[in-house]
């Protein structure tokens, strides 16, 4: 069979007087262009990943570095702890009749303080969680 289509092709080209080889030719050459082309375009998206790779390295590493130092580490216990010491005392003042008298929240301090707490104390473990699990990746 492919010695039929060779006796073809070499029939067809004697009868178009090499305009078969110009085609085809030409055909090959769009078809290196086109290769080239997804080549270049796969090339820049390769060093578009790795530029945002290395940018979210570089924001992991501040983010890391905030941590290790303790006026960063201390925001969310800073908002979280005083409040909890104030609900502790209110309980212990309510259920231990003491004379400290501790006066509960205004109404919208009193629903922000729960919010407060409830992020710190219902998110940190899953947090914490969700860290040791990077953690064992990255080894």
């Amino acid at each position: 069979m492919s010695f039929l289509l060779s006796i073809a092709a070499k029939g067809l080209s004697w009868l178009s007087g090499g305009a078969l080889d110009r085609v085809l030719s030409h055909l090959e050459k769009r078809a290196d262009s086109d290769n080239e082309r997804e080549r270049i375009s796969a090339g820049l998206a390769a060093e578009e990943l790795k530029a945002e790779l290395e940018s979210r390295r570089a924001a992991r590493d501040i983010v890391l570095a905030e941590q290790g130092w303790w006026v960063t580490a201390m925001i969310r216990p800073a908002f979280a702890w005083p409040i909890v010491i104030h609900s502790g005392a209110i309980v212990a003042d309510s259920l231990f009749h003491f004379e400290w008298d501790v006066a509960k929240l205004p109404d919208p301090l009193g629903t922000w303080a729960g919010w407060i707490v409830g992020a710190y104390f219902l998110t940190r473990p899953f947090e914490k969680a969700i860290r040791g699990a990077f953690a064992r990746r990255a080894r």
